[in-house]
């Protein structure tokens, strides 16, 4: 999950807020679908307060039309709807998604449009938030629902697939790769601390990243002990991969895994995973320097 900064003056006055874009020199405004409620002012912590606005945030749209709504109205309301979720508590964050999942369930056009609004929102390559659980939820209320086709289905299939595969907490799964000496390799969970860095070798930051964990010492002892492991996984087809990484450290693993997408949540390049010593998630899809913290803390604070 990634976050930015958080501005009170979106959950103090959301009935206020209108969304904009800006487009080339124009600035587009949207006239949002329905007023967005206000926390009473009593209501002084802001954990109250969006508890409060994630109750009632949906209470002022229109359930009952059948008809398409604008997209890019919803994408905007479904904005400004993360910011208090993500400071609910996590039970009345839940119930809130599942009360509005319950509601939009039987119009399979709403629900297919609140998806995409969530993925827009939460899940895609301009979310500000990256909260997959509330995202999945859509996605998997789209995979049951009878009334949408299966040709919809199948991108949501694999989105769930690679999602519940990779959850947070949960055991890391295995997957197969081709290593340097062109050998059939697999990965699976160990109970040694590891990290897996899923990437591009031609790319000029991550080579740069590389140089910083190369020369951290801390980092490289840990890996000479044996404390560590460092996995380096091209997950595409590249030609010439081997001569791109032949000067990588011996004590990585280091190979290509070309049906890796099929499998794993990769949204970004280098995509970083931290595994724990018992094997399962502890951080996806996040910056270096914050799973390196991470994963050296696991090895001097060993559970």
């Amino acid at each position: 999950m990634k976050f930015k900064r958080i501005s009170f003056f979106i959950i103090s006055f959301l009935s206020l807020f209108t969304p904009q874009y800006l487009i080339g020199q124009e600035i587009i405004e949207i006239d949002p679908l329905f007023e967005y409620p206000t926390a009473p002012e009593e209501l002084e912590s802001l954990t109250d307060k969006s508890n409060y606005l994630v109750k009632h945030f949906w209470e002022g749209f229109d359930f009952k039309n059948k008809q398409a709504v604008d997209q890019n109205a919803l994408n905007d309301a479904f904005l400004v709807f993360s910011t208090p979720l993500r400071w609910a508590d996590l039970q009345v964050a839940n119930q809130s998604v599942d009360r509005l999942i319950d509601k939009i369930s039987g119009n399979p056009t709403l629900l297919l449009q609140f998806t995409k609004a969530a993925e827009e929102v939460l899940y895609g390559p301009r979310a500000e938030i990256w909260v997959d659980e509330v995202y999945l939820k859509f996605v998997d209320a789209c995979i049951k629902n009878k009334k949408i086709s299966d040709s919809r289905k199948e991108k949501f299939n694999k989105i769930s697939r690679k999602l519940h595969n990779t959850a947070r907490g949960e055991q890391a799964p295995t997957f197969s790769f081709e290593n340097k000496k062109g050998e059939t390799a697999q990965y699976f969970p160990m109970s040694t601390p590891t990290l897996i860095i899923f990437g591009n070798p031609e790319d000029t930051d991550w080579r740069l990243a590389r140089l910083r964990m190369e020369t951290n010492s801390a980092l490289s002892q840990a890996l000479e002990k044996g404390k560590l492991n460092i996995l380096f996984i091209i997950p595409a087809e590249m030609e010439n991969w081997k001569e791109s990484v032949s000067n990588y450290s011996d004590k990585w693993v280091v190979g290509q895994g070309v049906d890796i997408l099929d499998t794993i949540d990769i949204r970004v390049i280098p995509s970083i995973y931290v595994i724990g010593s018992d094997g399962k998630i502890l951080m996806k899809n996040v910056a270096l320097d914050s799973a390196i913290a991470t994963v050296m803390g696991l090895i001097e604070n060993p559970a």
